[in-house]
């Protein structure tokens, strides 16, 4: 019941005690018909009783015609007033039917369930584009899915969504999959922190997955690189590249490398020796080479430790350098 409901019910109640202890009636004067005037007699000392037909009052009685009271009539014209506007809402809702409509609603409006909790919610975009941002809750009145409209394309997010965590926003898990214009995104958060990414990237426009941990840090990556190629990356809690796998060039040789935190590459392994076989190189911490091994274009294998042995010999004297070279058989 609203609030105008419960004033009006009160003040009905007040006008009625307040005529009831206003006039004296004989029990019988409730049993009056109030579609007329009620005739009573009145005795010097005030007190009054009714009487009907063509009965007449005592010596020492006085004959008065009282109007009815009206103590019912404002709440049942409230009432009245209600039950029409109901009515013909009724009716233009079956005049619609009959007429084949099919019942059309214009956003925004909301869907309750028989407790008052929003179930179901369609809200209007700044843009006027419509349906812009459609939410379905659970019994609870949680957020559980959202299908939102934007420039260009659309957006579903699927929530399992807790209270409130205190600084880091909501608790729960939300899986979002949205396109717009050449962009395509799936994309999984946890407590409010990105976890994982599928898709086409916005600046580089190439695809690719891409893992975080709980400070939103990139953890790891899988994808392709502006010449075609696949890559896959390993980062550290910083998210600080730590070891990269990708090819050369595109189409050239495979190549691992591990870097330190300075963002040096400090082992190299890769198919870019002689005639693209295997070489291997480990560097300083400031990236100078240090040792490396592979097969020469002669044939045989060799290592050799920097950083003062690349050369075969000193100058033009045959010397031995720091390395080790294999011979043909």
């Amino acid at each position: 019941m609203t609030i105008k409901k419960q004033l009006l019910a009160f003040a009905c109640g007040v006008a009625v005690i307040v005529t009831v202890n206003a006039l004296v009636f004989d029990s019988n004067l409730w049993a009056q018909d109030d579609s007329g005037p009620v005739e009573v007699c009145v005795n010097d000392e005030g007190v009054m009783r009714l009487v009907t037909g063509e009965a007449s009052c005592a010596a020492a009685e006085r004959r008065v015609a009282l109007k009815a009271p009206e103590i019912e009539k404002p709440c049942q014209k409230e009432r009245e007033a209600e039950v029409a506007g109901l009515r013909k809402r009724v009716a233009g809702l079956e005049a619609k039917g009959e007429a084949g409509d099919s019942g059309t609603v214009t956003a925004p409006f909301e869907v309750v369930n028989d407790r008052g909790t929003i179930v179901f919610s369609v809200d209007e975009s700044q843009g006027g584009n419509l349906p812009a941002l459609t939410k379905f809750f659970d019994d609870t009145g949680a957020r559980i899915a959202t299908i939102a409209a934007r420039d260009g394309g659309g957006e579903l997010t699927l929530s399992s969504i807790g209270p409130p965590t205190g600084a880091t926003g909501l608790s729960g898990v939300e899986t979002t999959l949205s396109t717009w214009g050449d962009n395509a995104d799936l994309m999984v958060t946890a407590n409010s922190n990105r976890r994982l990414e599928l898709g086409r990237r916005r600046v580089s426009g190439n695809y690719g997955l891409s893992t975080f941990n709980e400070g939103g840090k990139l953890a790891a990556g899988l994808g392709s690189t502006k010449e075609g190629s696949g890559i896959a990356l390993i980062f550290d809690a910083l998210g600080r590249t730590r070891i990269a796998l990708h090819s050369e060039g595109g189409d050239g040789p495979g190549i691992v490398q591990v870097f330190n935190s300075a963002a040096l590459p400090v082992v190299t392994l890769s198919g870019t020796g002689a005639a693209e076989s295997g070489f291997l190189q480990l560097t300083n911490n400031t990236g100078e080479p240090m040792v490396n091994a592979e097969v020469f274009p002669t044939g045989v294998g060799a290592v050799r430790a920097g950083p003062g042995a690349f050369q075969h010999g000193i100058m033009f004297l045959p010397l031995p350098a720091s390395y080790i070279e294999g011979k043909k058989p």
